[in-house]
């Protein structure tokens, strides 16, 4: 038992010791604390590791090799490649994995075939799953270089008024060829709608003109009446005729203006 009154003399040195004993119980409590935390990070970074290999799906021995085979299954018998390019693609949801396949371009559609990483979970064998994205090839398709994967990687950007899809791509080759006969496809395209409107304004001329037929040996006011479309008793008014009877090289008017 400690005494009641402590002399003079050893109140300092239990001061000292009291002191001590404060300071040695702080410095364990900061150890303590300082290994727990380090642990508990250490924990935490093990479970996200053992996460990550558990989702983790390599990329399929051979996906380029299977993707052109299932692609070559998918075209229809008259449709036409006309650009392939090796491309990937990654969902905005899953940061790990990646879809790799062929993009191509028909003169159908853009069309996507991708092989999923394997599931390491999963057994071995079974079916091959694909990966199918297509759209249509209309007026409304747009193809243009972007950047994927917030900017990281270069790719392509596929899309229409109502879907869009976006794939990374290092086929510089394969997207320049894609991109290019994207280019040709749209100045055909509005080439061929010049013509149609040619085409139709010259139409348009063509029925506001009046049309005449030169009276040949041979011809009766009955058959060219039908070679026209129209009736004897129309030719009789339309040039003021007296009679059926009609000369060669004389000049009748088939058809009114407009």
């Amino acid at each position: 038992m400690m005494p009641d009154r402590v002399s003079p003399v050893a109140q300092p040195v239990l001061s000292g010791l009291v002191t001590r004993s404060g300071l040695t119980r702080r410095r364990w409590l900061r150890m303590l604390a300082r290994f727990t935390g380090g642990s508990l990070g250490l924990l935490f970074a093990i479970g996200l590791v053992i996460a990550y290999l558990i989702t983790l799906r390599p990329d399929v021995p051979g996906s380029r090799r299977l993707a052109q085979r299932e692609l070559q299954v998918l075209l229809e018998p008259d449709e036409t490649v006309h650009a392939v390019a090796w491309a990937r693609r990654r969902e905005w949801w899953d940061g790990f994995r990646e879809t790799y396949g062929i993009l191509a371009l028909t003169d159908r559609r853009a069309l996507f075939v991708g092989i999923p990483p394997r599931e390491l979970v999963s057994p071995e064998r079974g079916p091959q799953q694909f990966v199918i994205l297509q759209l249509g090839r209309d007026e409304s398709l747009r193809i243009r270089r972007t950047r994927v994967d917030l900017g990281s990687a270069p790719g392509v950007s596929i899309e229409t008024d109502r879907s869009r899809f976006a794939f990374a791509s290092d086929d510089r080759v394969g997207l320049d060829s894609v991109l290019a006969n994207v280019a040709r496809n749209r100045r055909a395209t509005a080439t061929a709608d010049q013509l149609a409107r040619r085409v139709r304004d010259y139409e348009e001329i063509v029925t506001l003109k009046p049309v005449y037929h030169r009276v040949e040996a041979g011809d009766a006011l009955s058959s060219i009446a039908a070679r026209y479309g129209t009736t004897e008793a129309q030719l009789i008014a339309l040039n003021r005729l007296t009679s059926t009877t009609i000369k060669v090289k004389q000049r009748l008017l088939v058809k009114r203006k407009g």
